[in-house]
């Protein structure tokens, strides 16, 4: 098992407009980090295997290729801070937002979920 990462928060996006910070501190593998991610973007759990997270940048979508659990946590350990320096990009595709149907929940269903931690 990996060591727990410090204070780590990332920026995440799934159409390169609206952002999102996600408190990814404490993780010890990179299943959790994407379980936090797609969940703070209010995807419901039975759609998490059709997204991928890409490391993007502010307005853009991604920058590479889909990021393993294992290169997201790499990623996380070396490169992530408190500040939120690290950008991921959230979608069913590199290039563009999920299609309409796919789309995240809006924020009106993160609140509603019963259970949810954050």
């Amino acid at each position: 098992m990996a060591s727990a990462l410090p204070a780590v928060c990332v920026v995440v996006s799934s159409n390169a407009e609206e952002y999102r910070v996600v408190d990814v501190s404490g993780a010890t593998d990179g299943s959790f980090i994407r379980e936090r991610i797609l969940s703070k973007l209010g995807i419901p759990d039975e759609a998490y295997p059709k997204f991928s997270i890409y490391q993007s940048e502010i307005g853009t979508y991604a920058t590479g290729t889909a990021l393993t659990d294992v290169r997201l946590y790499e990623l996380c350990r070396g490169y992530g801070d408190a500040s939120g320096s690290l950008k991921f990009f959230v979608s069913t595709f590199p290039d563009r937002p999920p299609p309409r149907g796919e789309a995240v929940a809006s924020p009106g269903y993160y609140a509603m979920r019963p259970g949810r931690r954050f």
